[in-house]
């Protein structure tokens, strides 16, 4: 092998244009499209019967040639149409005109003339024709046409085959020029032959730079180069391919990283004749690869790292922990009510928030600690390289966490608009060998949700209590899937009476025979419901079986046409996007009329957005739909957002009406609300009256409507609807 790298600072400037010697050993040798048989046809045309008969005898000892003969233009053109020639041979003058004037038609074979000894112009005319031989007639040149039919067809075909490896070279070419990789052919001193365009606006190369004299491992560094003098060479000759990836130094000094393909290529002996390289710029592939696996594990608004990562980095600190015998801490951090900032300020806003809180959870952390974002307003800190003293390591995982409480609260400004958010921090520590990553995320997330239930704003250390909580709730999920597969709820029905204790309606109350405890109230599984999103589903079923039974019931004639049914609806139940859709769509499925249909929503389900729920409210009141404000009086600002909901109905909540008759505040209260709802036009249902003296204070202060025990408690389906057939018969 004489392909010696060798490697140079100096790139070679010697003028020159680039050329595509070379280009030729790439591409292999074109086979003729012409037929390879071994016999070949043969036209004659002679009008003259003795020299036919001589030209034919010529060729009787060359089997090879199988000769047809004619005598005219008009039956040689006839042969010609229908046979696949490869040589005519024919006379200058016939009957019917001039040999050569096939000449003119006939190209896809080659003609050789004949002429007679007082004709020779006629010869000369026809080689400038295109005749690829003549003859001038005699015994002896006519007994020779077979050697010059057999040097004739020869040379055809190798004209032929020339041709076709030229326009295949320039097919290739194209090719070769049209791909978007460097392709180039080195000889085996590792000088290159050839480059296409793509390679050489790539590298950089010059117009003034010769072809010839430029070994790729000038693009090269001296680590790449020796790479392929020692591995890539001797794969390539070995295994006929190498592929690496490497990177080429353009004349400007830009730095390419590509992928690189080295081939061999031998001949038919075996021996290896050049080198063909080709090379792609991935420089793009491997930043989207880079995306791609940054993506996969970092936050693309704040720059964090996400869930993802953050498990890696929490077991390392596990294995931290374990192996120095010092303590950690995992801090779950949740921002404060953050959904009335994307409600109220759009969600543009509420990224600039979640990046300004991320900035300043980095800021404030140490070197080794990571902070993390993993959900939409929530973030994890893992300090790292606490105390080996247990407690000491509690006292330095509260002062952080207290620290980041006060600097997520600091007001900031953004457009003129004064912005601050407050934090509730979950914290649990890492001891050694206590717990694996699971348990320490799921830790923290529920003295997360400790500090929460405790008022917000606050920080909360994991205890076990809050372990025995937390598998309770899950159990309790499980427990409610299945009981909505297996039909384990039930609806209770609690009679609204009127002054005269005529029933007006009734409320829809859900139950939960549960198969081991009995008939559960929706204290005991309804935060469950609604923590875990099942309310959605539940809230679903309540209200296609509520109207169902309706439509029972005014088919029994029990109901009257001026009854209302309340349903309750749960905040995350009426923030569903789909409330309204599956609300319209139960209406279509169960006849039954709108009008008598009243859902109760609580002042948290709006408070949060009420431009969105006045919208929710209007679009089933179009269909007939009523609501009622539910628990009214405990919210954040009742009376001021009172005049502005499409409500027909309120609520008075118990907690105003259990004192009435003793607490001269709250029979104050619940006389100011009546007399509002009155100025509204509101109907007015007091809740939990359970006795008369409160059923008789209220219809002073011109109660209409009363919901409680006094009357009625709440019943099932059997037993309501004996109370309305009863109701019917004495109305």
């Amino acid at each position: 092998m004489k392909f010696e790298m060798q490697f140079s600072d100096n790139h070679s400037s010697s003028r020159g244009t680039l050329y595509n010697k070379g280009l030729n050993a790439f591409i292999t040798s074109a086979k003729s499209s012409q037929k390879s048989h071994l016999e070949y046809n043969i036209l004659l045309i002679e009008d003259n019967t003795a020299h036919a008969e001589l030209i034919t005898r010529a060729f009787e000892p060359h089997p090879n040639y199988l000769i047809t003969t004619t005598d005219t233009l008009d039956r040689a053109e006839s042969v010609i149409n229908s046979a696949n020639l490869d040589l005519i041979i024919t006379d200058v003058k016939l009957p019917d005109g001039e040999g050569t004037d096939l000449l003119k038609t006939c190209h896809d074979c080659p003609t050789i003339v004949m002429t007679s000894f007082s004709n020779e112009k006629a010869a000369v005319t026809a080689i400038q024709s295109g005749a690829a031989d003549y003859i001038v007639k005699s015994p002896e040149t006519m007994a020779s046409l077979p050697r010059i039919a057999d040097r004739v067809i020869n040379e055809w075909r190798l004209k032929i085959d020339q041709k076709l490896t030229h326009e295949r070279q320039i097919r290739f070419t194209a090719i070769l020029e049209a791909t978007p990789d460097l392709v180039c052919i080195a000889n085996l001193d590792g000088f290159l032959t050839y480059i296409n365009q793509p390679g050489i606006r790539l590298l950089g190369i010059t117009e003034n730079e010769a072809v010839s004299r430029i070994r790729l491992t000038d693009f090269h560094s001296m680590e790449d180069g020796q790479k392929i003098l020692s591995q890539g060479i001797p794969c390539a000759i070995r295994e006929g391919i190498w592929t690496t990836e490497t990177i080429f130094l353009s004349r400007s000094g830009e730095e390419i990283l590509s992928s690189l393909v080295l081939i061999s290529h031998r001949n038919d002996s075996g021996i290896i004749e050049f080198f063909s390289i080709i090379a792609r710029d991935i420089r793009n592939i491997r930043a989207a690869e880079e995306r791609v696996e940054y993506l996969a594990y970092y936050d693309t608004l704040t720059g964090l790292p996400n869930r993802n990562e953050l498990r890696k980095r929490l077991e390392m600190e596990v294995s931290r922990v374990s192996r120095k015998k010092t303590h950690g801490a995992l801090l779950f951090i949740d921002l404060d009510n953050f959904k009335n900032i994307n409600d109220s300020l759009g969600h543009p806003v509420g990224d600039i928030v979640l990046k300004e809180i991320a900035q300043r959870l980095k800021s404030h952390l140490r070197g080794g600690d990571t902070v993390a974002r993993v959900g939409g307003d929530e973030f994890v800190i893992i300090l790292s390289d606490l105390s080996a003293d247990s407690m000491e390591a509690v006292n330095q995982a509260g002062k952080i966490s207290s620290h980041i409480c006060n600097t997520v609260s600091l007001e900031f400004k953004n457009g003129g608009i004064d912005l601050q958010v407050t934090a509730s921090i979950g914290i649990t520590m890492i001891s050694d060998g206590e717990s694996n990553e699971d348990d320490l995320l799921r830790f923290a997330d529920t003295a997360m949700y400790q500090a929460k239930k405790g008022g917000r704003n606050r920080l909360e250390f994991f205890s076990e209590h809050m372990s025995t909580d937390v598998s309770r709730q899950l159990d309790l999920e499980i427990q409610l899937r299945r009981a909505l597969r297996e039909d384990e709820f039930r609806l209770y029905y609690q009679p609204l009476v009127n002054a005269s204790k005529e029933i007006m309606g009734m409320e829809v109350l859900i139950r939960w025979e549960h198969p081991e405890k009995g008939l559960l109230a929706p204290i005991e599984f309804l935060d469950v419901l609604e923590s875990s999103g099942q309310i959605i589903e539940v809230g679903s079923w309540v209200t296609n079986t509520a109207l169902k039974q309706m439509a029972d019931w005014i088919s029994q004639g029990v109901w009257h046409s001026d009854m209302i049914l309340c349903i309750n609806t749960s905040p995350r139940q009426f923030s569903d996007p789909e409330f309204t859709e599956m609300i319209h769509n139960q209406l279509d499925l169960v006849d039954v009329p709108a009008k008598n249909i009243v859902f109760e929503v609580t002042e948290h389900n709006i408070i949060h957005n009420i431009d969105e729920a006045i919208d929710k409210m209007n679009d089933l009141i179009q269909r007939g739909i009523s609501f009622s404000l539910d628990d009214f009086g405990t919210g954040y600002s009742s009376l001021s957002h009172l005049k502005n909901l499409p409500v027909s109905h309120i609520k008075i909540d118990q907690s105003f009406v259990r004192d009435i008759c003793e607490d001269a505040d709250d029979e104050a209260l619940v006389a100011s609300i009546l007399a509002l709802s009155k100025h509204l036009r509101l109907e007015v249902i007091a809740e939990g009256v359970e006795n008369t003296d409160q059923f008789e204070l209220l219809k002073k202060h011109d109660c209409k409507n009363f919901q409680g025990y006094l009357f009625s408690k709440p019943l099932s389906v059997q037993q309501i609807t004996r109370l309305l057939a009863d109701n019917s018969k004495h109305a």
